[in-house]
């Protein structure tokens, strides 16, 4: 490749993944240009590259991307603070700052130029000048982006887990007003849920309990070594199983298994668990009286969970969703994987090149599939 062209993947269309080459644009004063290190893929790109998102194709994946910056305008440069050769991660977002939704802090900017996107792994490479995606050796950084410097100190590996615990700190931390003392239960074991473990950890709170399946246990074994108090392999009992003692009859219920175990029901609870619409329920049933309920696993776009409203209500519970994530939770997260406190080469378990991506994005549905993904663009294709 040549030193003035970038390799990115386009997706044209449900499970076609593409690499396309492009010139490095030319950088304005309120501009950069990122050389990308990696870029950590979610459920939500598994859900894009299905087709079971609604999408609008083509787009340039990867919303999760770090690098260097190589080049930067001094407009740029002033107002984020960095300079050429500097490590940064780059929130999803874009941001205008003038209209109505991003003055207000909501996602959705409607500024005209984002007319097909604000959020950069879901712009289309025909949209000026290309590189909106992180699965990709360059990224464009435009003045409506929004960066925060991270160590040279971290690996690859933690260094890609920025947006999932960027993730679990908003949820348990700004979302959920997690504190000391505050029982937590986290309902299932994926990385977000593990990065929420890492979070509640981080405020002081406990015990913190999880959840998941029988094909979770190695997951549920780090959720431990991550500072969870109870790691729960959970059956509603329909299938007629043996309790958790061996005996006969239907194991206990997931909830009757939350609150056993954190020996109270818990003052937060995290549903973390994609595509259940159980967990919801369970998160209601669950939960201390003036408790609060992050839904935070997204159900599919036409999902109604059944939510049992008079326990809400007599219960005063505040449910809250969850998406995205702040700049301070973004910033404090950088903070936490600097501090280098928890095994987090162990969590970032599994790397793709860009002409694997589609191998990496897939690997997500596998039997014995990664706790986490990143794409590298520098690694070698792997031969099969």
């Amino acid at each position: 490749m040549a030193d003035d062209q970038a390799t990115f993947v386009v997706q044209t269309a449900p499970e076609r993944y593409e690499l396309r080459r492009a010139p490095l644009p030319d950088i304005g004063p309120d501009e950069a240009l990122l050389q990308v290190e990696a870029c950590g893929v979610c459920g939500t790109d598994l859900e894009v590259f299905e087709g079971v998102s609604r999408v609008r194709f083509p787009i340039v994946p990867g919303h999760e991307p770090f690098g260097r910056i190589i080049r930067i305008g001094d407009g740029a440069r002033r107002r984020w603070a960095v300079d050429e050769g500097d490590r940064v991660a780059v929130h999803s977002t874009l941001t205008c700052g003038r209209c109505r939704a991003c003055r207000a802090g909501l996602r959705g900017c409607t500024a005209p130029e984002f007319a097909d996107s604000t959020v950069y792994g879901f712009r289309s490479p025909e949209v000026a000048p290309t590189l909106w995606g992180g699965f990709s050796t360059h990224l464009y950084l435009a003045p409506e982006a929004i960066v925060v410097p991270m160590s040279d100190s971290l690996t690859l590996a933690a260094a890609s887990l920025f947006n999932v615990m960027s993730n679990g700190v908003d949820w348990v931390f700004e979302i959920a007003g997690a504190r000391a003392g505050m029982s937590v239960a986290i309902l299932g074991p994926g990385p977000r849920g593990l990065a929420s473990v890492i979070a509640a950890r981080a405020t002081g709170a406990g015990p913190i309990a999880v959840t998941g399946l029988a094909a979770d246990r190695d997951r549920l074994a780090l959720a431990r070594e991550l500072g969870a108090d109870h790691a729960l392999e959970v059956s509603d009992g329909s299938d007629g199983s043996q309790g958790e003692d061996g005996t006969d009859g239907p194991a206990a219920s997931v909830v009757e298994q939350v609150v056993d175990a954190l020996g109270r029901q818990p003052d937060i609870v995290i549903d973390c668990t994609p595509m259940s619409l159980s967990s919801v329920t369970d998160a209601v049933q669950m939960a201390a009286r003036k408790g609060t309920v992050v839904l935070a696993g997204l159900k599919g776009p036409d999902a109604m969970a059944p939510i049992p409203v008079d326990t809400v209500a007599n219960k005063q519970l505040t449910i809250r969703g969850a998406v995205s994530r702040s700049l301070r939770s973004m910033e404090f997260a950088i903070e936490l994987l600097e501090s280098g406190r928890w095994p987090f080469e162990r969590f970032a378990s599994h790397a793709f090149g860009l002409e694997d991506a589609h191998e990496g994005v897939r690997a997500l549905t596998g039997e014995n599939r990664p706790i986490h993904v990143r794409i590298e663009p520098a690694m070698a294709k792997v031969d099969a």
